[in-house]
């Protein structure tokens, strides 16, 4: 029989971790205390050697979240899902015939997780990795796969996270970016035109899985002065036929 080993310390931050990813809200040092029924004291030194280590965030009024490290540290089990496996080789394809730089996302946590990248050898390289988080509203990735969300799920989504302005362009009104998603649903795919950084535009298209439901989106990041309106067409074409493939390999089949 395997002997049973028991670190008090290490088992105490684990609870904690578990709590704050189960729960729906930020929760303060009490909340923890009290349903974990540990001192406050034991919480509070847990959590400032989690946050130096960016286990878990604070928020300004004291309340603690889960932390990017630990999206980081799930990424090495991300990377092994089938979505990721499956697009990869389509990805490859999609960067090589138009040149520019492919990333493949889904959500997770209210916001786009991008789990694959794929860039062309050139001296223009975009500031975004794999892990990396985005709000949906503002790239190519969220908006194509929010087109195809039901409209509950949209609205917890937004009500969560809301529709933050990041650039002149940001659309931060609701009413408008459901029209937006509106247009993605019949054109197939989204454009994000400056809407996140400044001089970046991106076409991003849907992935749907075995049972229709959206999986993921692809998307293609360029310059702006690299994928001018008159190229829309044709870039978004290439993209959700590249995001249907994928699908097809995940066995969604069309109606």
């Amino acid at each position: 029989m395997k002997k049973q080993y028991s670190v008090p310390a290490l088992e105490k931050s684990i609870s904690i971790l578990e709590y704050l990813s189960d729960s729906e809200d930020d929760l303060t040092i009490t909340e923890i205390h009290q349903k974990l029924d540990i001192p406050k004291a034991t919480v509070f030194m847990i959590l400032q050697v989690m946050e130096a280590n960016n286990l878990v965030t604070r928020s300004r009024d004291g309340r603690y979240s889960i932390g990017p490290r630990i999206y980081s540290w799930g990424l090495v089990y991300m990377t092994k899902m089938e979505l990721r496996k499956i697009a990869h080789p389509y990805l490859l394809k999609l960067s090589k015939e138009t040149g520019h730089t492919v990333h493949l996302g889904k959500i997770v946590n209210n916001r786009v997780l991008f789990i694959d990248k794929v860039e062309q050898q050139s001296f223009i390289k975009f500031n975004t990795y794999i892990g990396m988080q985005n709000d949906i509203h503002c790239c190519a990735l969220g908006k194509a796969i929010a087109a195809h969300l039901d409209s509950n799920q949209l609205d917890e989504i937004i009500s969560a996270v809301g529709l933050g302005k990041y650039t002149e362009n940001t659309i931060t009104d609701y009413e408008m970016f459901k029209k937006v998603l509106n247009i993605i649903r019949q054109t197939g795919y989204a454009v994000e035109d400056e809407e996140g950084e400044i001089g970046v535009r991106c076409i991003g298209s849907p992935i749907f899985d075995a049972e229709s439901k959206v999986a993921g989106a692809v998307s293609i990041t360029a310059l702006k002065s690299n994928l001018t309106s008159d190229l829309y067409p044709f870039i978004g074409e290439k993209v959700r036929q590249t995001a249907m493939d994928i699908s097809k390999a995940l066995g969604y089949r069309s109606k």
